[in-house]
């Protein structure tokens, strides 16, 4: 019954693609890629970048759904196309980046660091970020790619130190390896942390398609890394699968979960994250394919059981499945803002 009262509501705000809808505190953030009716602008983004943004906004939406909801190689690819010149590639002025530090003992295990350029004094919140890419691919950085240092460079300009991962992939390695990954990144940043002026007492974990089913799985499944601490004071989940179960599990997600459909149960997220104390942001494009919404859905009826209200759920209005996380730094991002009002209403 929740998750249809939760459906309503987001197509009852389907109707007005320019509105962004607040609910309540903890509710439904309704976003699109440019500023909506009646929506504040940020007070530290020009006016003059948001009207350009705004005037290029509806060209960049119909490019977007050109290419369709599904997932495969010609759709990311033409996403990736569309955002690349869009964005500058290092190096990035104020930030600098330690590429490539070692968390493990596989070629894989490696992360990237942002900092400052300046050194402070007080240690800053730390934003991990994992990357999508089907269970079966993916990295943090490519050489003369803008993709993921949007994330790391975005963390530093807003008061963060960022920390792109990578992690063992799929066929080769299967649940519950990243679990075991995350861990090594987090005990690494915990431990080397406070040299890196990282506050290891904020960290935010980010993870998007599979990053976010890995950094779902973290949270849900403790008992891959205890008796060490999950670390976390909260987690960014965008556009991830959850439950197994009611998934109609493809080749790529059989890949990293195994064949067994005995054990899906087991291996999901859904039920462990509603026994986790982690508050949580979820994040969905509005031109996801179907059986993410639903994913979206079951977690959200989850995490509502739990807290008795929804969680923040940021709906990104214009985006496909990988669109959003590229878009995420531009001017008229609103993941971005999304996830500070996140922060800022969970601080201690």
């Amino acid at each position: 019954m929740l998750v249809q009262n939760f459906l309503m509501k987001v197509e009852w705000v389907n109707q007005d693609l320019n509105t962004i809808v607040i609910a309540s505190k903890q509710s439904i953030l309704r976003m699109g890629i440019c500023p909506g009716a009646g929506y504040r602008l940020p007070q530290d983004e020009a006016i003059s970048v948001h009207l350009a943004t705004m005037m290029n906004s509806k060209e960049l939406a119909a490019q977007i759904r050109s290419i369709g909801r599904e997932v495969n190689f010609d759709t990311l690819n033409a996403t990736r196309k569309l955002y690349t010149p869009l964005h500058p590639v290092a190096p990035f002025p104020g930030v600098v980046i330690h590429r490539d530090l070692k968390y493990g003992d596989h070629e894989r295990h490696r992360l990237d660091v942002f900092q400052p350029e300046l050194a402070e004094k007080q240690p800053r919140p730390v934003l991990i970020f994992i990357h999508g890419g089907g269970f079966v691919r993916g990295d943090k950085y490519t050489p003369g790619s803008p993709f993921y240092d949007n994330i790391g460079v975005w963390a530093v300009r807003n008061g963060f130190c960022g920390v792109n991962i990578t992690h063992r992939l799929a066929p080769e390695f299967q649940w519950p390896t990243v679990i075991q990954d995350v861990a090594g990144v987090i005990a690494w940043v915990r431990n080397h942390g406070k040299a890196q002026g990282l506050d290891i007492g904020r960290i935010y974990l980010m993870g998007q398609s599979a990053g976010a089913a890995h950094a779902a799985s973290y949270i849900a499944h403790p008992g891959q890394y205890a008796p060490a601490p999950h670390g976390l004071s909260g987690a960014i989940l965008l556009s991830g699968l959850y439950n197994l179960e009611t998934l109609a599990v493809d080749e790529l997600t059989r890949s990293y979960f195994g064949d067994d459909t005995s054990l899906y149960r087991e291996r999901s997220s859904i039920e462990g994250m509603k026994n986790s104390s982690v508050p949580f942001l979820v994040a969905l494009a509005e031109h996801d394919p179907a059986y993410f919404e639903r994913q979206a859905l079951e977690l959200l009826a989850v995490l509502h059981a739990r807290d008795q209200r929804l969680p923040l759920f940021v709906h990104l209005l214009g985006h496909n499945h990988l669109s959003g996380i590229l878009h995420f730094g531009l001017a008229g991002d609103r993941l971005g803002p999304a996830i500070l009002e996140f922060i800022a209403s969970h601080l201690d």
